[in-house]
């Protein structure tokens, strides 16, 4: 996994874990949505490595790169076809979750940003944050093990729009 990725966990980290007693709830969100871009910016990379190749010029590598919607990509990872790999399916299903709270953390005024139960009675606390992050670290992990089938599987899918 790139440098830039590795960075960004770390900074969530710093940020969730930053200051004692009580952490800020800017400081939290910030980390929530720090931990889902990680993931995405790796799954971004996954593809423009396995269709692309590292090393490649800019102007070649950046498209692959940046061609991933957020939403799209949380459908296709939903699709029936991942459900045969676990490593996929768990992926599909972390990154879900990530992206519904970085929707919360980044958009929503709500002084809660739970993003499961649409309530808004508290701040995010650090546990969550952290057990978030956990998520954004297992996903980067399954995608460190995913052999280069299943990478390319994936970078297919998640780059190939379907005709309907």
């Amino acid at each position: 996994m790139s440098p830039l990725v590795h960075h960004q966990i770390d900074n969530a980290l710093l940020l969730a874990t930053a200051g004692k007693g009580r952490p800020r709830p800017a400081s939290l969100r910030r980390a929530v949505s720090t931990a889902y871009y990680a993931v995405f910016q790796a799954l971004c990379a996954t593809c423009a490595d396995r269709l692309v190749g590292p090393g490649q010029p800019w102007s070649v590598y950046t498209p692959v790169f940046r061609a991933l919607d957020h939403r799209a990509t949380a459908q296709v990872l939903q699709e029936p076809v991942f459900a045969a790999s676990a490593g996929l399916k768990r992926i599909g299903l972390l990154l879900k979750e990530l992206q519904g709270a970085r929707e919360w953390a980044d958009y929503n005024p709500e002084p809660r940003p739970d993003y499961r139960s649409g309530t808004n009675d508290s701040s995010f606390t650090r546990q969550e944050a952290l057990r978030l992050i956990d998520s954004a670290i297992e996903v980067l992990d399954i995608l460190d093990q995913l052999d280069d089938d299943a990478r390319l599987k994936l970078a297919v899918r998640l780059v190939a729009r379907t005709r309907k």
